[in-house]
């Protein structure tokens, strides 16, 4: 059967995870035991001023077959690491001598101590001592270097506001919605209007009467020749526009002797039963609105009014000798109007989608120039460590003593198997929400062990940081302090930042932030871990709330049997 390469990369990242917190716990109770003396460190010197260099040096005898593995990165801090120098080695007999130097150093003065350093030795954790080292000022003798007077304050240009520019955005904006909106609506009532102008038959009519009604009187002021080529042109047109849209639908574009031929075609073909008197008569009318048009040639007096008279014959004539459409050509043409009506409705209903997708589109852009593209994709979009932030958050009790949080979902409890010499000395409860791949990770671990001795909270810390750089975390950047709870449980915080390995790909590593509180009572080791990416805004935000949301009990539990 074969296997899937995601689901044995995630099985193999899973296991990873929980080898974190059994290694954790293997380092925690190594501390309980005594360990050799074979792991010392040292430094040339305890007191050095401001960037001068500390060579850090460990020092291990060990048989010559064993596996030392020496601190790597930064992990002097609060000094900062500039070089590691080559592993020296002598040998005694079968003992063998490794000498590990670092160069150390600090810019800022003040009192630091160096941290225990973990070195292992087999798979087993062995600790040197922390150092104290004092970082002095550099003194400064004002009798040689001259001292200068702060420099007075230096007026700047105001900076311009970004307002006119956003209403800029606005106005264009406002102007494109506007223009698309004004050409959907004059379309439409254009469409309508279309829809509901009369039948040719009585629109010809009705144009002939406006055409009596606007000629009624010449116009003062022009000549009788002009007044009678406009008013031969819209004769014409009339009868020419019902031809076009009855008869010929090439009409209007005909010219005069093209449209006498088509009509006698038309009647020789049977196709329309119209009198060739009634054709000579259209012929004349047109031969002479032409000479009135082009040659300039004026009509005698009341030609004009006869010749309006012989139009609406022609029109009635026409009317009259088209043949009623067969019952066939009826359907066919209800069919057409049936199916331009839906062409035309999908083209209503495209057009609307595109304008109302371009308007999207514009006000996208204008959100993105104002808020930003993150505030977008996050706001409308989605982004699921803002899901997790603003959703309904859970406040339980976790493992006893109970460790007392909220978090944005119920911690799943996550069964680790101890080995069998340590199952009888002590007993642990981890609760967890994702792995240290994913996004977002939460872990809640109480551990009890024998005794009544409290746990090194600094050792327990480091065997933690090793811990994960051996499940892939890289790079580490480790920084502690002291931390209360607000009702005054003393506790250390530990947080840094590194670069994590990826859910998807575990060869690509993308930066991270973790933060971890320590808490330790006689037999009681509790600990809570958060880790997150740390370019996700929304994740630091849940990373505060969490920590800030732990609560303890002071309850003491029995010893572990």
């Amino acid at each position: 059967m074969n296997s899937n390469p995601n689901t044995l990369q995630n099985t193999t990242s899973f296991l990873k995870c929980k080898s974190i917190f059994l290694g954790f716990v293997l380092s925690i109770f190594a501390l309980t035991q005594v360990q050799a003396q074979q792991v010392t460190g040292a430094v040339d010197t305890t007191a050095i001023r401001i960037g001068e260099q500390i060579t850090y040096q460990v020092s291990v005898e060990a048989d010559s077959t064993d596996l030392v593995l020496f601190p790597e990165g930064q992990t002097f801090q609060p000094l900062e690491m500039i070089e590691a120098y080559k592993i020296d080695t002598s040998f005694t007999g079968a003992k063998i001598n490794l000498i590990k130097r670092y160069g150390l150093t600090q810019f800022d003065s003040g009192s630091y101590t160096i941290p225990r350093q973990l070195v292992s030795i087999n798979q087993q954790p062995f600790y040197t001592d922390s150092v104290a080292i004092e970082v002095n000022n550099v003194v400064i003798d004002t009798t040689k270097q001259g001292l200068y007077d702060i420099k007075d304050i230096v007026s700047v240009e105001r900076a311009t506001s970004k307002f006119w520019t956003y209403l800029l955005y606005f106005l264009i904006l406002a102007a494109l919605i506007g223009g698309f909106l004004y050409f959907i609506i004059r379309r439409s009532r254009k469409k309508a209007e279309a829809e509901k102008k009369l039948p040719p038959f009585e629109q010809a009519l009705f144009s002939l009467k406006q055409l009596d009604e606007e000629y009624k009187e010449p116009a003062r002021g022009v000549e009788e020749r002009d007044v009678t080529k406009a008013y031969y042109s819209k004769l014409t047109d009339i009868v020419r526009r019902y031809l076009d849209e009855e008869v010929y639908d090439r009409s209007m574009e005909s010219t005069s002797s093209e449209l006498i031929d088509r009509l006698m075609q038309e009647k020789q073909e049977g196709k329309i039963d119209l009198s060739k008197e009634t054709i000579l008569k259209l012929d004349k009318i047109l031969k002479r609105a032409d000479l009135t048009k082009f040659a300039r040639i004026s009509p005698g007096t009341g030609q004009a009014e006869a010749d309006r008279l012989v139009a609406e014959e022609i029109v009635k004539e026409t009317k009259e000798a088209i043949p009623e459409p067969t019952e066939e050509e009826l359907m066919r043409d209800a069919a057409y109007r049936e199916a331009l009506a839906k062409r035309r409705k999908r083209k209503l209903i495209l057009t609307s989608f595109i304008g109302v997708f371009g308007i999207l589109v514009i006000a996208t852009g204008i959100l993105i120039a104002t808020k930003g593209f993150d505030y977008v994709k996050d706001n409308f979009i989605g982004h699921p460590s803002k899901d997790l932030l603003e959703g309904d958050w859970v406040r339980s009790e976790y493992g006893y003593p109970p460790v007392i949080v909220s978090t944005p979902r119920v911690l799943e409890r996550d069964e680790i198997a101890l080995p069998d010499s340590l199952k009888t000395q002590m007993d642990m409860s981890t609760f967890t929400y994702g792995s240290l791949i994913d996004e977002f990770y939460v872990v809640v671990n109480n551990t009890r062990f024998a005794g009544k001795n409290e746990a090194d909270l600094e050792a327990s810390s480091q065997g933690f940081i090793s811990t994960m750089e051996a499940s892939g975390a890289k790079n580490l950047i480790v920084k502690s302090e002291k931390y209360t709870t607000p009702e005054g449980t003393e506790g250390l915080r530990v947080y840094g930042t590194g670069e994590f390995p990826d859910s998807v790909n575990a060869k690509k590593f993308s930066p991270g932030a973790y933060e971890m509180l320590l808490f330790t009572a006689p037999g009681v080791l509790q600990q809570i871990v958060v880790a997150h990416r740390e370019d996700d805004e929304y994740a630091k935000e849940m990373a505060a709330r969490i920590i800030n949301s732990v609560e303890l009990q002071k309850t003491v539990p029995t010893d572990v049997k």
